[in-house]
């Protein structure tokens, strides 16, 4: 069974270069980003663009030279990246929270001639960069003396650009690296550019209004950050960044800038929730929380709508690979009387074909579950310096297999069961961690999470419950059983507790399975 997303025309389509003049066509004067520490319009934006651009010129650096980013969120980044692209360079954005040894590798890897970097980061960029046999140029976002952004940013533009190329390279992200070495992933401007607009563009799905105050906290350095901002900028709208994720901060600037949309994990959703019910201020003008990483229940739901005055809710699912997002939740089937539904993460995008396939890469019906596999022009062009990884992954028919388990229903609604290598085979029998999760998350003692495999010597492997608990609570694995026996059969049942005081997440929120393995002691059975 193949399945195939809505169509929607790419003729009018804008490429990503163009969105902060566009904006500045449509808004004019408005503002584009409003950061931790400063703000741009969007005139200011595509002004500093074409500045940081014709600097790169001047460097003499061919087309194609990596140019890589160190910081936390802020609205200096998005000059750096529409100057690349209109540069014909590539942007890398490497994760701020890597230890000095992962800098260098991502340096190394990337082979980038250009390191811009925030002032907090200035020893690791120095350590880093000293290890290389050819260190980058070092470029400060602000500095004391000498070269740095900010001065880029403002000096006369004396040359004309060179055209761009659509189907240049412009952005290179580093996976999460959960299961070894994060790897590069390449995509073009025309990949990119087609991706947001599909995730904008089919109509009444996230119902987007041109006086929306987007909010992002996710880091820009994932493709789940950067495209929700990209979003934003797209629509022309103002964007509130913030590198403070905490629920407090999260509700403080909503109330201040009344922000209508933000993206964000569901533990933050149910945090903010908390938040809002013990105090006396009134709730942020919020339209829509847009999620991922996880599925959302119907208790938090209506909670929500409660205090948010009818708020919604819509759900991307996506990956790197694919610039971003395959699948689309949209707030109108977020109803509560189909609690069963809302363990989906919706239907495909435009432009997307989707296949569950077996062991045997048959495609499978409705209703069985296999491994996803994903067809698009927003499939990326690989992974950089890996063209054994990238032969693994994209077959010879530009399919690419993302390693995810799950199963469509008869209407089209794609139901993720969990990691293909994570499914436990207990007695001959599988289970997926996910479906057990589930099941477990609504004790009223667990605040989240994470189902493992430990070796069994009588069943091979059995199930584990790794769980971080709400404060205050307790809960015996007895009672675990009990509370999930009517929803789960017996044999998926944990037979493991472990109780940790903070579950492992990556930079965007998601559990980390094996980080959380790893907390469990395999000496006890």
């Amino acid at each position: 069974m193949r399945l195939k997303g809505p169509v929607l025309s790419t003729d009018d389509m804008l490429y990503l270069s163009d969105y902060p003049k566009q904006a500045e066509r449509e808004f004019r004067g408005r503002t584009a980003i409003i950061g931790d520490q400063g703000s741009i319009t969007y005139k200011e934006l595509d002004e500093a663009s074409d500045r940081f651009a014709a600097w790169l010129q001047r460097q003499d650096l061919p087309r194609g030279t990596r140019v890589a980013y160190l910081g936390k969120n802020s609205e200096l980044l998005f000059p750096v990246l529409f100057g690349c692209i209109r540069a014909g360079c590539v942007l890398v954005p490497i994760n701020w929270r890597y230890a000095v040894p992962e800098i260098e590798y991502v340096l190394r890897d990337s082979g980038a001639r250009v390191l811009v970097h925030a002032p907090d980061f200035s020893d690791a960029a120095s350590r880093a960069s000293a290890a290389l046999p050819s260190p980058p140029l070092r470029v400060p976002t602000v500095g004391d003396a000498g070269l740095d952004l900010r001065g880029i940013l403002v000096q006369p533009l004396e040359q004309a650009l060179a055209p761009w190329e659509p189907d240049a390279p412009c952005l290179q992200l580093y996976t999460s690296g959960t299961t070894g070495r994060p790897k590069g992933v390449v995509e073009t401007h025309r990949k990119l550019s087609i991706a947001r607009w599909m995730e904008v563009g089919v109509p009444d799905w996230a119902d987007w209004h041109g006086d929306d105050v987007l909010l992002s906290a996710m880091p820009n350095f994932h493709s789940g950050g950067l495209s929700w901002m990209l979003i934003g900028l797209l629509r022309g709208l103002t964007c509130i960044l913030t590198a403070d994720a905490s629920p407090a901060n999260l509700l403080a600037l909503s109330r201040r800038h009344q922000v209508t949309r933000t993206f964000v994990v569901p533990a933050v959703i149910r945090a903010l929730v908390d938040l809002v019910e013990g105090s006396e201020e009134a709730a942020p003008p919020l339209k829509s929380l847009f999620y991922g990483a996880a599925p959302i229940d119907v208790e938090l739901i209506q909670r929500c709508q409660r205090r948010f005055n009818g708020c919604g809710f819509a759900q991307y699912y996506g990956m790197t690979e694919v610039a971003g997002s395959a699948t689309f939740f949209p707030p109108a089937e977020h109803r509560v009387d189909q609690p069963q539904r809302l363990r989906s993460v919706g239907r495909l995008l435009p432009a997307f074909e989707m296949e569950i396939r077996d062991p045997e890469g048959r495609a499978l019906e409705a209703g069985r579950p296999g491994e996803i596999f994903l067809r698009t022009p927003t499939l990326m062009l690989g992974y950089w310096n890996q063209p054994d990884a990238t032969a693994e992954a994209i077959d010879g028919e530009g399919w690419y297999r993302t390693g995810d388990g799950g199963y469509v229903d008869e209407d089209g609604y794609l139901f993720l069961t969990d990691r293909i290598r994570d499914m436990i085979i207990s007695g001959g029998e599988n289970v997926y961690p996910a479906e057990v999760e589930q099941a477990l998350r609504r004790h009223p003692a667990i605040l989240e999470v994470v189902v493992v495999a430990v070796a069994d010597p009588k069943w091979g492997e059995t199930v584990c419950a790794v769980v971080e608990l709400r404060p205050g609570q307790s809960v015996t694995l007895e009672q675990l059983r009990n509370f999930a026996r009517d929803d789960i059969a017996a044999y998926k049942l944990p037979r493991r507790l472990e109780v940790v005081s903070q579950l492992p997440r990556t930079a965007t929120g998601k559990l980390q399975r094996g980080a959380a393995r790893a907390q469990v002691d395999p000496s006890r059975h």
